[in-house]
C-alpha cells in the first residue's frame, strides 16, 4: 500500500518533469565566452573538489537550449554565490540578462557590491532594484533592465512588479528559494519571452527525504565541502546565569581584534513574552563593553539604515553587532569570530544554523554560544543537535525527526500530498524503489500510450493533481 501510494505521486512527477523538459525551449547559453573566460583567469582563490563539479553540471545545462532547472544545496559559507556568478557572465556572454533575486534588501543590496567589485574589470553592466528607493531612480533603472541591452540585475521582490517586463532572460536565479512563495517564483520566470534557464539556491540543509517529494521536479547540485582554511566553528550551551564567562571570552578575543555578534529573539520589550530584546539589550551591551563601540540592527529600521550598520560592522567601525535574525542570511563578515544567541531554545534548528554560520567566514577559530534554558523536550533536543555537529545536512536529518515531516513543510510547500499510509520518513527506501519504477516507465513512454499502460494512465487521473502550473517549482 505505501509504495502504490509513493509510485502514482513519484509516476506524477517524473511525467511532469520528463514533458517540461520537451517543450521547455530556451537560449542555448555560451559557456566559454570572454568575460567568463577572463573572470575565472582572475580569480583569486581555485575552486573546491564540489564547487567544480557544481559548475561542470550548471555549465552543461546552460549550454543545452532546454531551460535549466537546476537546485543547488550548500552549507553556510560552500561558495554558492560563486556559482550564480559564472551562470549570470554566461548569459551576458550570449548577450542576454542575468537575473539574481534575493529574499532581503540587505541580501541584494550585499551582492550587488559583491558583483560590482568582482566584476568591475569587465565592463558589465549590473542593477540593483529594490522596492524602497527614490522614485526617479527607479523608473530610470526599471527603464533600462526592460531595454535589450544585456546586463546583470540584482533585486529584491520589488522584481516582481508590473513595470518591470525583463525581456531577454537568459538566467533567473532565485536565492533562498524557500523564502519566496511558489506563485512569486512562477511570476519572475514568465517575464521573460522564452523560458529562461533557472537556478535555485538554498542554504538551509533539505533532507533526503523532502529532495525526494518535494523537489523531486529538480535536477541537484551539492556543495558538500568548505573553502580550505575554514575551521569547524566551536559550539557551547550557556545558561544565563553564566553570561559573564561568556562576556569574558568575547572580551579576549575583542582584545586580539576580532568582532561579535550578539543575536535576540525581539526588536523591543514585550508585555506577553519575558524575553530580552535587542533594543533594550543595547544599552546593556554598550555598559558592559565601554571601551567598544556597539551598533544595533533590527527589521524595524529602514533599508539604507540596515545597509549602513551592516557596511560599518563590515568596515571594522563597529567591534559588537546587537542584532535580532535579520542577520540570519547571507552576511559575510570574516573577522567576526563569535556568535552570541541568547534565548536560543526560542529558534527553529535550521534558524540557530544559519545564524551559526554567520561566524566562521575567515581563516580565524570561530565560536558560537547559545545561551538559554530550554524548558521542553524539543527545545533540549535542538540545543543538543548543535552541540553535536555543524554539519547542515545532518542538522536536516535532526530537525526532521525533532518536528516531523508535517511541521517541517508548514503551509508554504503545497507540492507535497498527504500520505495516508507510507511516512516519507520511515519508508525512505520504498520512497526511492517507487522513484525508480516510475522514471523506468516513464523514460520508455512518457505521456503513457501504450496499451500496457492505460491501467496507470486510469488510475493516475483519478489521483489529485499535483501540479497547478505548467512551470517547475
Amino acid at each position: 500500500l505505501t509504495f502504490e501510494e509513493f509510485f502514482y505521486y513519484q509516476l506524477q512527477l517524473v511525467q511532469h518533469r520528463t514533458l517540461f523538459k520537451q517543450k521547455s525551449v530556451s537560449h542555448a547559453l555560451v559557456i566559454d565566452g570572454p568575460l567568463l573566460m577572463q573572470y575565472q583567469s582572475n580569480l583569486p582563490y581555485s575552486f573546491t573538489g564540489a564547487q567544480q563539479r557544481t559548475v561542470t553540471e550548471t555549465l552543461s545545462d546552460l549550454s543545452q537550449p532546454v531551460a535549466m532547472n537546476r537546485l543547488i544545496q550548500g552549507d553556510v559559507g560552500s561558495g554558492k554565490t560563486d556559482i550564480a556568478m559564472i551562470a549570470l557572465l554566461c548569459a551576458v556572454d550570449t548577450q542576454l540578462k542575468g537575473v539574481i533575486m534575493a529574499p532581503t534588501e540587505l541580501l541584494a543590496v550585499q551582492h550587488y557590491l559583491k558583483f560590482t567589485e568582482r566584476f568591475s574589470h569587465l565592463g558589465v553592466k549590473i542593477y540593483l532594484l529594490k522596492s524602497k528607493m527614490p522614485q526617479k531612480e527607479k523608473r530610470r533603472i526599471i527603464e533600462q533592465i526592460n531595454g535589450e541591452d544585456a546586463c546583470i540585475i540584482v533585486g529584491t521582490h520589488a522584481l516582481l512588479e508590473d513595470p518591470v517586463v525583463l525581456p531577454n532572460v537568459g538566467v533567473c536565479i532565485i536565492d533562498e528559494q524557500h523564502r519566496f512563495g511558489v506563485m512569486q517564483r512562477l511570476k519572475l520566470h514568465l517575464k521573460s519571452t522564452v523560458y529562461p534557464h533557472c537556478l535555485f539556491m538554498t542554504a538551509t540543509p533539505i533532507p533526503r527525504t523532502f529532495m525526494l517529494t518535494c523537489f523531486g521536479d529538480l535536477d541537484k547540485s551539492i556543495i558538500d565541502e568548505l573553502p580550505p582554511g575554514r575551521k569547524p566553528i566551536k559550539t557551547y550551551f550557556s545558561k544565563p546565569n553564566n553570561l559573564e564567562k561568556v562576556y569574558q571570552f568575547c572580551r579576549t578575543k575583542l582584545k586580539e581584534g576580532d568582532q561579535v555578534y550578539m543575536v535576540y529573539p525581539l526588536v523591543d520589550r514585550s508585555e506577553k513574552l519575558i524575553l530580552q530584546s535587542a533594543i533594550e539589550s543595547y544599552s546593556t551591551i554598550q555598559d558592559i563593553f565601554s571601551e567598544y563601540r556597539v551598533g544595533l540592527l533590527h527589521g524595524r529600521m529602514t533599508p539604507d539604515e540596515k545597509c549602513a550598520v551592516m557596511t560599518q560592522f563590515k568596515e571594522g567601525k563597529y567591534h559588537i553587532l546587537v542584532s535580532t535574525t535579520v542577520i540570519e542570511v547571507g552576511i559575510d563578515v570574516a573577522n567576526a569570530t563569535i556568535m552570541v544567541i541568547n534565548h536560543a531554545e526560542r529558534f527553529g534548528l535550521s534558524q540557530l544554523h544559519q545564524l551559526r554560520g554567520r561566524v566562521g567566514r575567515g581563516s580565524k577559530a570561530s565560536s558560537c554560544f547559545l545561551v538559554g534554558r530550554p524548558k521542553t523536550g524539543s527545545g533540549n533536543q535542538r540545543i543538543q543537535s548543535m552541540l553535536m555537529t555543524t554539519d547542515g545536512f545532518k542538522i536536516a536529518e535532526y530537525d526532521l525527526k525533532i518536528r516531523g515531516p508535517g511541521d517541517m513543510l508548514g503551509t508554504r510547500q503545497a507540492g507535497i500530498p498527504p500520505f495516508k499510509v507510507g511516512d516519507i520518513v520511515r519508508d525512505e527506501r520504498l520512497m526511492v524503489h517507487a522513484k525508480e519504477c516510475a522514471y523506468h516507465i516513464i523514460q520508455k513512454d512518457p505521456k503513457l500510450v501504450l496499451p500496457e499502460h492505460q491501467g496507470l494512465a486510469q488510475c493516475l487521473r483519478a489521483k489529485t493533481i499535483l501540479f497547478q502550473t505548467e512551470v517547475l517549482n
